[in-house]
């Protein structure tokens, strides 16, 4: 039986992700076995640790090397170029996240009462800037660069983004493996993290595909919620909650955006179909 061009395109693109995943949990293993070895806590572990280094850019390093092999390495890095998309966009995803998490803030204290010490807390010195540029930098190459356009080739939008969101948040709770972590996790982080990166997820692919493909632009909204998470303080015990507050934010922010460009291709710039 002959396979035709599009169908092996399919295999392959299948194939890449499936060797992308895989390249993306074993280097996040290999940063967390010594951790796991050596019986140390990842909270006494310093930001700039080659440990913590490997782990956090595993997704982007992974996505590079299978590029690389596959003869898509410069195709993926081209994507970042792509950043002439107009002051609007730039604004809601600067912008939009500290809103979210201000609205999360006043729930929290309808419903508690309790209100932060303050709302805004300015970062004393730069130490924020690594874990910054390790969630747009260091994953985003990975989620949306190359596994994103190679799953909506086989998937409709909707569908390749909550994949890609099922993976982060698994990879996301890597921390558990190591010593120490399990025994402060909650229910409530467990269902934080798949909420709020499915989501996110949705969010993003709209933003990609609304912006012919600019991965630069993901990155920056990626940034943004970083720093909208350090600008923004909550009440005091109230991070468990809260978080949840703003997972199912971010979800009904993304099911308007279903509604709104459709679930196929997930675009401002085609509309439903």
């Amino acid at each position: 039986m002959q396979v035709s061009p599009t169908e092996r395109e399919s295999m392959g693109n299948d194939r890449s992700v499936i060797a992308w995943v895989v390249l993306l949990f074993v280097l996040t293993l290999i940063g967390a076995l010594p951790l796991i070895v050596g019986g140390v806590n990842l909270d006494n572990l310093p930001q700039s640790s080659p440990l913590r280094v490997l782990t956090a850019y595993a997704s982007s390093l992974a996505a590079l090397l299978v590029a690389a092999k596959t003869g898509g390495g410069r195709q993926l890095l081209r994507q970042v170029g792509t950043w002439r998309v107009g002051v609007a966009w730039y604004l809601l995803v600067l912008i939009g996240p500290i809103i979210l998490i201000l609205v999360a803030d006043l729930i929290y204290m309808v419903l508690a009462g309790e209100s932060p010490k303050q709302w805004l807390v300015f970062p004393s010195n730069f130490v924020f800037i690594g874990p910054l540029l390790a969630g747009s930098l260091g994953e985003e190459l990975g989620w949306r660069g190359f596994a994103l356009p190679r799953l909506q080739k086989r998937y409709r939008a909707l569908w390749a983004s909550i994949i890609i969101g099922v993976i982060w948040g698994t990879w996301h709770l890597w921390p558990l493996i190591t010593p120490g972590w399990l025994s402060h996790f909650t229910p409530y982080d467990l269902a934080q993290t798949y909420i709020r990166l499915i989501a996110t997820s949705i969010l993003y692919t709209w933003l990609y595909n609304s912006t012919k493909g600019s991965l630069f632009l993901v990155m920056v909204a990626h940034a943004g919620h970083n720093i909208a998470t350090e600008l923004i303080q909550i009440p005091a015990g109230g991070s468990d909650v809260i978080s949840v507050i703003i997972a199912l934010l971010y979800l009904a922010v993304a099911i308007a955006v279903v509604i709104i460009a459709g679930p196929r291709t997930l675009s401002r710039l085609n509309g439903r179909k």
